[in-house]
């Protein structure tokens, strides 16, 4: 399977398989996720951190007791947001001689010999990758001569898991990582609003139609770190749709857009070649919380583009709170305004349908997110199931 062609698995049925509230709680097996530190500031830095929480709260509804491996945990450490959840450090799993029966490594990996600690008590060693690690690496060995591969740490793990929009990596990820092929298994993808209802209300954030179309800003959130997350297609489909509209005056605000000044190629050769940019149409931040995008911008259209990313947290947000999202996401082709690079004349449409007719569609939009979400939803019933039968509980 080639990179950027994942073939999604279809969607199963069935009853649902539920947890009994009456499962004592010294009866509940044990999981520990070994992450990154999980606090109110870097939870909105890099979407593992929000994959480690909903992960959390999916195991726990299984009947699981969950913990999140932190660095420290003393009291000083103790952020507002983690109040709401168990965690340990090292030390206090060897001295509680905890009975982990599974340990998840999320964007943070444990050092051999505690990995062989953890299996000789009976504990079951799984890293879940949710990210491009092949083309990351290659990319890396390009662009970085004093780095290799050594942000992997190998050996004494159990299984490999990665996400379905990921799964063309799973037999890269167990051999580079020294576990056999066939233990390598795909998970299914989970995320629920959490977040943004933990840091604000939905009515606050919410989409508001604009007096005109022509006046409606675009917002352009993509990271700008790799070739798989750049706003360079975004920046060039709204310049496309301004020729083509020229009756459209609104602003680009791109989010993240700090990283393209240090880019020799953007700052020289894409931004200036942009008839937007010249007419100071295009405005450049840093990265922001999504909370103070959406309040900041109540009646914008967003683009977004990915390469090999296919799901992503971002897109749910907006989806979620209604706002007109023009993204290339294989899988989710058939919700809101979808778009293939391989067909950019229907994809400067696709923009004119957002910015003119969404208060239309929104009916018609809020069907296909409120199906979208509750498709990935850690409640949902096939989730729970599929997830049952990875855990083998």
């Amino acid at each position: 399977m080639l990179p950027g062609n994942t073939v999604l698995p279809a969607e199963e049925t069935g009853a649902p398989v539920m947890t009994p509230l009456s499962l004592p709680v010294g009866g509940r097996p044990v999981v520990v996720f070994a992450t990154n530190e999980i606090n109110d500031t870097n939870l909105f830095i890099n979407g593992l951190t929000q994959n480690i929480v909903i992960l959390y709260h999916l195991l726990e509804s299984l009947g699981w007791e969950a913990y999140l491996l932190q660095h420290s945990v003393t009291a000083s450490d103790k952020k507002e947001f983690l109040k709401r959840y168990r965690y340990v450090n090292t030390q206090d799993i060897v001295m509680r001689q905890m009975n982990i029966k599974l340990f998840m490594e999320i964007g943070m990996s444990l050092d051999p010999v505690t990995r062989g600690y953890l299996r000789s008590i009976g504990t079951k060693m799984v890293k879940l990758y949710l990210g491009n690690i092949l083309n990351i690496d290659v990319e890396t060995i390009q662009n970085y001569s004093n780095m290799f591969f050594n942000h992997h740490i190998v050996d004494q793990l159990d299984e490999i898991w990665t996400s379905p929009h990921y799964a063309q990596h799973v037999e890269y990820a167990a051999v580079l990582n020294r576990v056999a092929v066939e233990k390598g298994v795909v998970v299914p993808y989970v995320w629920e609003p959490c977040f943004l209802l933990h840091y604000g209300t939905r009515a606050e954030m919410e989409w508001e139609p604009p007096a005109s179309w022509e006046t409606m800003d675009m917002v352009i959130m993509d990271p700008n770190i790799s070739f798989q997350k750049c706003s360079f297609y975004s920046l060039l489909l709204a310049e496309a749709f301004a020729k083509a509209y020229p009756a459209w005056r609104g602003v680009v605000h791109v989010v993240n857009g700090d990283r393209l000044k240090l880019s020799s190629h953007a700052r020289n050769h894409l931004l200036p070649a942009l008839t937007l940019f010249q007419t100071d149409r295009i405005r450049l931040y840093e990265r922001k919380k999504i909370h103070e995008v959406l309040r900041e911008h109540r009646s914008a259209c967003f683009l977004t583009h990915q390469w090999n990313n296919a799901y992503n947290y971002m897109t749910l947000e907006l989806f979620y709170t209604n706002y007109p999202i023009v993204h290339n996401s294989d899988g989710w082709e058939a919700y809101g305004y979808h778009y293939s690079l391989e067909d950019w004349t229907g994809a400067v449409e696709n923009v004119r349908r957002a910015m003119q007719d969404h208060a239309r569609n929104l009916p018609i939009y809020a069907t296909h997110a409120a199906n979208l979400i509750w498709k990935h939803s850690p409640h949902h019933p096939d989730i729970q199931r599929r997830w049952r039968e990875i855990l083998k509980i």
